[in-house]
C-alpha cells in the first residue's frame, strides 16, 4: 500500500521517480454482478528531476526503500 510520503516508481517507466503528495479517490461507474465496484486509489506524485505533480493510478506505483 502506497502512503503519503513515499518514495515511489511507476512499473512502466522506473526512470519517473518521485514522492507520493496527496492520495484521491476516483468514483468508477462500472457495476457488475454484486453491485458497484469500489472507489479507485488516485496518487499525486512529485517528481524529483523536474517537480512536476502527476497522478498515477496506485496500483501503478511501486515503493522505493
Amino acid at each position: 500500500m502506497v502512503k503519503i510520503g513515499d518514495r515511489v516508481t511507476t512499473f512502466r517507466d522506473m526512470s519517473k521517480e518521485g514522492t507520493v503528495i496527496e492520495l484521491k479517490q476516483n468514483p468508477v461507474k462500472t457495476w457488475m454482478i454484486g453491485g458497484a465496484m469500489s472507489p479507485e486509489l488516485i496518487a499525486v506524485v512529485k517528481l524529483d528531476k523536474n517537480e512536476e505533480l502527476v497522478e498515477y493510478r496506485c496500483s501503478d506505483l511501486m515503493r522505493l526503500d
